[in-house]
């Protein structure tokens, strides 16, 4: 199967960053044309500015396009008809494409089965007694009764006379502004960037006498 192929479709329409004089100008320039006869392509008719080019290069021009603020579109070439119809051939009227194999039918040994007659229950429901509840103990009440007697809970007497209620937005206590420290650093002073605080001091490693050591067994 042959690769699919693309042409580059311009309808005269650019993103909305720019103006169509700043777009007729982009034009000219890519294309290396007059204004004049750039301004030709903006007249909304589609015209192919490219054609037959693979997905991959399509896609490449139309990047490069948008970049300059033109939108274009990719339309996938189809192929032709003609070519298609001669690789179709038709058979006559009643031609059979495909026979259909023959399946041989299995055999199922039904001599162990047997049938009732019509009507005939296959299993029987077994019945469940019902159960029996003790009733003599409850009663019922009428219609309405109220099961439980809702507790009237008394109202807290609150004395609010000595209470006021300040405006919306009032402030109810004002911030405390804390002055800054001052702090003297005139003394300090601040090494270059990388500078080592400390040497580190290098300690020589240790010279011991072995010669009176002996191992034992």
């Amino acid at each position: 199967m042959s690769e699919a192929l693309f042409d580059i479709v311009f309808k005269g329409k650019f993103v909305r960053q720019i103006d169509q004089t700043k777009a007729v100008l982009h034009f000219s320039k890519l294309f290396k044309m007059s204004i004049e006869k750039a301004q030709m392509f903006f007249d909304g008719k589609a015209r192919p500015l490219k054609k037959s080019l693979t997905l991959e290069k399509a896609s490449h021009f139309r990047a490069a396009l948008k970049k300059a603020g033109l939108r274009v579109s990719m339309v996938k070439q189809e192929p032709e008809e003609s070519t298609a119809k001669e690789s179709i051939t038709l058979s006559e009227v009643g031609a059979v494409f495909a026979n259909k194999p023959f399946i041989q039918p299995k055999h199922y040994d039904t001599s162990q089965f047997s049938l009732d007659e019509l009507g005939v229950e296959i299993t029987h429901k077994k019945a469940i007694e019902k159960p029996e509840f003790d009733l003599h103990e409850y009663q019922m009440d009428e219609v309405g009764v109220a099961f439980a007697q809702k507790q009237e809970v008394p109202e807290l007497d609150i004395d609010i006379s000595e209470l006021s209620m300040d405006e919306v937005g009032a402030i109810f206590a004002e911030k405390q502004i804390i002055a800054e420290p001052e702090l003297d650093i005139s003394s300090i002073s601040m090494e270059e960037v990388g500078a080592i605080f400390a040497e580190k001091k290098k300690i020589p490693e240790p010279e011991i006498n072995i010669d009176d050591i002996e191992m034992i067994d």
